[in-house]
């Protein structure tokens, strides 16, 4: 678009003329949609695909010709230098403007034509220049460029008109038979007449006329394989040991000289469109390869005078020098091409390229002033005028986690095109290029820091760096320090004033480095016993969750709903009655594919209907913010409720009714039982812990069974340790499979969970 405005400037003003959005042009058979403008000074056609620009100057145009076509009304263009344009999809309220400015500005005749309408299949062929017109009673039936005839065969009085294939349609005319009758009184033969005609204009590509240069024996990395080059004055012949390619030099759009990172070798890139085929693939992109060292000595089978006039002197009789440089002058004199090389990006390592991979082949990738170039296999070319977006992509998997990330490219056609493991420190390179092009960069992963886990690419080992790893090890230790601070172990709270005198001092250091010797001691134990479930194919316990969700003010504003399940709730009813007995899933799925069926003008009254919805909401949360700046919303703490004691006498089955004695022994060892870890602990330990004051109480808490109170209370007391580690149960088959195995406790105490429990 930018070389679009440059030209217009360079013709005059920018904003004079005409301008027609969604227009296509046929080319080859072939409907190419694109945006047409008619210049004073000249005819100018973009194609959206390729990004190619068209143009016919005002002064070589002839005729045009207006006509009513299967889209809409077509504007045909014939000029002087027999090329022909067919322009479809013009409404009939341009036509006026079209003719006044035509009439006006170009020095050619306009014509309105009516077209022939009664299905007849026989009538005048008559040639105007490139175009063959089938008429009837001066009414054209159809029109044929014959720049899109490839070939032409004539069999007594038939003439038989192949054309060219275009593998993006679906649909292709292929052939075209024609009878001409031979008058009795006529002694020319008129089919032979009738195909001398077509091939004079027709686009029949054949090897006639002498070599210009030749090449032989380059490599090409697409195709694959070693061909030699002959270089025709309207065509590019490549001769390989299995296929041929002959290649028109109309149909090469781009030539890009891309250096290689090593330094030893060039590629040379060829753009066509239509691609060369070999079977089912195409090869919309050439690439050549060629050594820096290798040297050539040229001698063009070219005249002086052709050299001077058809090539503006850009060619010498005789060249030399490097292959690649030799092969870039004469393919831009023979094509009429530029040739696009890098342009102010330079990567890390002062190349011009990064290294990367698309759909799992390596390659480079090069950032072009107008667009990336991915070579080699398979090669891409994207436009920065179609270009959508752009995303980096970290790459989360192995040791080396953050050294390569992703370059995603989103096109505004919605391809998607994912450059993969280019190296961390390209980033503020890329990142830089792309923000002096103004092309738009997001991140989809949704992570802010994203630019500071790159920092500046330099050495990830360098101190100013920071270390994934090392953050990741710290953010787990937090975690497992949050977990050990809330867990029944820990006695400190804090906030509580520590005592200064020696004496406690000592003791509380004492006490300190006891309980940091627990804690290294339960670590391992826990790890240790992970490590058996995991060995013996147990699932290991997952992590306590420690940060809980802050409760939700019950009159803080609720979000609007979207257009989408506004839309829901008004039709939710319709889908459920044509659709008795769908599920709820299946009433999304079905409600899914409904919307996308809706009607802009539909849609947009539910779009409106949720912006006033959306206005609503934020008035009411200015007036929330405004109060909770006054008076802050405080959630009511709802004390810890303790299990209900039940009767367990209405628990006990038939066998433990008749043996109370039997369970409150086992209830008691069980209750006394101490494992051997915690009474190792306990040896080891000094005893210089200020003593509990409220110990001697707890100690006296005993474990009630129901029905055994007498024999309960022979049983010695549980220690404060059992308490804390421990778990009181009852045996399997006391209790219900629906109810807790869970003992009773006395006022004051909780009943302690077993997942941090040693006795496990």
């Amino acid at each position: 678009y930018n070389e679009y405005k440059s030209y217009l400037s360079r013709m005059g003003d920018v904003e004079s003329g005409l301008d027609f959005k969604d227009v296509g042009v046929i080319v080859r058979g072939a409907y190419c949609s694109g945006r047409l403008r008619l210049h004073p000074k000249a005819v100018m056609f973009k194609f959206n695909k390729s990004g190619k620009i068209d143009q016919y100057d005002a002064s070589d145009i002839c005729e045009v010709q207006w006509m009513k076509a299967s889209r809409g009304h077509q504007l045909l263009v014939l000029t002087n230098s027999n090329s022909i344009v067919k322009f479809l999809g013009l409404d009939e309220k341009s036509k006026d403007d079209i003719k006044k400015f035509i009439k006006n500005q170009y020095n050619a005749v306009f014509l309105e034509k009516e077209p022939f309408v009664k299905g007849w299949n026989w009538g005048n062929a008559e040639f105007n220049g490139p175009l063959l017109t089938f008429q009837n009673d001066t009414k054209p039936i159809f029109e044929i460029p014959l720049s899109d005839v490839s070939s032409a065969t004539v069999n007594k009085n038939e003439v038989t008109l192949e054309f060219h294939q275009d593998d993006d349609n679906d649909l292709n005319l292929v052939e075209m038979r024609f009878f001409v009758p031979q008058p009795s009184d006529e002694t020319i033969d008129q089919a032979e007449n009738f195909h001398n005609s077509v091939m004079r204009y027709a686009d029949v590509i054949q090897a006639t006329g002498d070599v210009i240069v030749k090449f032989s024996q380059v490599l090409l990395q697409t195709p694959r394989g070693r061909y030699d080059i002959d270089m025709y004055p309207t065509f590019l012949r490549l001769h390989g040991k299995s296929y041929d390619y002959k290649i028109p030099y109309s149909t090469i759009i781009r030539l890009f000289l891309l250096p290689h990172n090593d330094n030893r070798s060039v590629y040379f890139v060829i753009t066509t469109d239509p691609p060369i085929r070999q079977g089912q693939t195409r090869y919309p992109h050439i690439v050549i390869q060629f050594n820096k060292d290798d040297w050539s000595d040229l001698a063009l089978e070219l005249d002086e005078d052709t050299i001077a006039q058809k090539y503006d002197g850009k060619l010498q009789k005789e060249m030399a020098g490097p292959t690649y440089e030799t092969f870039s002058k004469v393919m831009k004199a023979v094509v009429g091409q530029k040739v696009f090389v890098p342009g102010t990006f330079q990567s890390s390592k002062g190349n011009q390229a990064v290294a990367c991979s698309h759909k799992a082949n390596a390659g480079h990738l090069y950032p072009l002033e107008k667009g990336f170039m991915y070579v080699v296999k398979p090669p891409v070319h994207i436009r920065f005028d179609e270009v959508g977006s752009v995303n980096f992509s970290r790459v989360a998997s192995g040791v080396g986690q953050n050294r390569s990330f992703d370059l995603e490219v989103e096109t505004k056609s919605g391809a998607n095109y994912v450059f993969a493991s280019i190296e961390k420190q390209e980033y503020s390179k890329l990142f830089d290029f792309m923000k002096a092009k103004k092309i738009r960069i997001q991140n989809n992963k949704g992570d802010e820091n994203f630019q500071d886990d790159f920092g500046d690419g330099s050495d990830s080992d360098k101190d100013d760096m920071p270390d994934h790893y090392l953050e990741k090890m710290k953010a787990e230790g937090k975690e497992r320090d949050s977990d050990e601070t809330s867990s029944d172990d820990e006695d400190f709270v804090a906030g509580d004033t520590p005592d200064t005198s020696p004496s406690s001092s000592s003791s509380q250091s004492e006490a300190e480095s006891s309980k940091k010797k627990r804690k290294v001691l339960k670590e391992t134990e826990i790890r240790t016993k992970e490590r058996k479930k995991k060995s013996s194919g147990e699932k290991a316990a997952p992590r306590k969750k420690t940060d809980k969700k802050a409760p939700k003010d019950p009159n803080k504003p609720k979000k609007p709903p979207t257009p989408y399940f506004l839309w829901l709730a008004d039709n939710r009813a319709g889908i459920k009655e044509k659709n008795p007995g769908i599920s709820v899933t299946e009433i999304a799925k079905k409600a899914g594919e409904m919307w996308r069926s809706v009607s802009s003008s539909e849609r947009q009254k539910y779009e409106d209907k949720c912006s006033e919805l959306k206005k609503d909401y934020d008035e009411a949360m200015r007036q929330y913010n405004k109060e909770q700046a006054k008076n802050p919303y405080k959630p009511e703490k709802t004390p810890k409720q303790s299990k209900p004691s039940s009767d367990k006498t209405s628990y006990k089955s038939k066998a433990t009714v008749d043996t109370d004695e039997d369970l409150s022994t086992t209830d008691d060892e069980k209750t006394t039982k101490e494992p051997e870890n915690e009474k190792k602990r306990k040896r080891e330990e000094p005893n210089t812990s200020k003593p509990d004051k409220d110990s001697d109480d707890e100690s006296d808490s005993d474990v009630k069974t129901e029905g055994s109170e007498s024999e309960s209370a022979k049983s010695p007391p549980p220690k404060r340790s059992m308490r804390k580690h421990g778990k009181a149960s009852a045996p399997a088959g006391d209790l219900p499979d629906d109810m807790s195995d869970e003992a009773e406790f006395t006022d004051g105490e909780e009943p302690i969970s077993s997942s941090g429990s040693d006795s496990d």
